[in-house]
């Protein structure tokens, strides 16, 4: 009797860490490009502080969904803040990955 109870509870247990856990796995890595291009910036030793112009930037090459346009906009606007080139391009396309 006391098996069929600790196998109940147990099946109980698995599916609500289950459930808890399944949305961190699959939603985990989700709307992280914007953040990237702003990681990547920053480790380029790029001041870019969230919500500041660097970081809008990065978020028109996510929201463009790395179009060409939305890609060079982006460009144009980092370049404007006196980031180089070598740095504008690459960043974009990682506030641009899907």
């Amino acid at each position: 009797m006391r098996s069929k109870w600790v196998r109940r509870i147990s099946v109980a247990a698995s599916g609500a860490v289950a459930a808890g856990v399944l949305p961190l796995v699959v939603a985990g890595p989700a709307q992280a490009w914007s953040w990237d291009c702003q990681q990547y910036l920053r480790h380029k030793g790029y001041n870019v502080p969230v919500g500041g112009e660097a970081a809008k930037a990065c978020s028109i090459a996510e929201d463009g969904e790395g179009s060409a346009y939305s890609l060079d906009i982006c460009r144009t606007r980092l370049e404007a803040l006196h980031v180089k080139n070598k740095y504008a391009v690459p960043a974009c396309k990682k506030g641009a990955a899907r």
